[in-house]
């Protein structure tokens, strides 16, 4: 074999095995699910009037009216959208764990 032939084989392996690593971890599936989750749910509701409702609503009350608005779509037979509302916070509830545990581990590791 030629020295060509056998670099770009090593290296067609590297990047295989590269593209392996990052489809198989957590937080690139995590993240296509929030953002498949959030195309869908913009396409599904209107965020400005979600935006007003929310900031309509007295600080204390908000969790009740998020709580009552989600229960409603469900029995309302918008299923599809109310679960799809419930796993995108969830995934983002997660991601945002994940990325803030990350980033105190960085600092630990920085500090050393």
């Amino acid at each position: 074999m030629k020295s060509g032939n056998i670099q770009s084989t090593v290296m067609r392996r590297v990047y295989y095995s590269y593209a392996l690593s990052i489809v198989s971890h957590g937080m690139f599936w995590q993240g296509m699910f929030l953002g498949a989750a959030a195309l869908l749910l913009a396409r599904w509701l209107h965020v400005a009037s979600i935006t007003k409702n929310l900031l309509s609503t007295p600080v204390g009350n908000v969790p009740q009216y998020l709580m009552n608005s989600w229960y409603g779509a469900f029995t309302h037979g918008e299923v599809v959208t109310a679960v799809t509302f419930m796993l995108a916070g969830v995934v983002a509830v997660s991601a945002g764990y994940h990325i803030a545990n990350s980033l105190a581990n960085l600092r630990m590791w920085a500090m050393r």
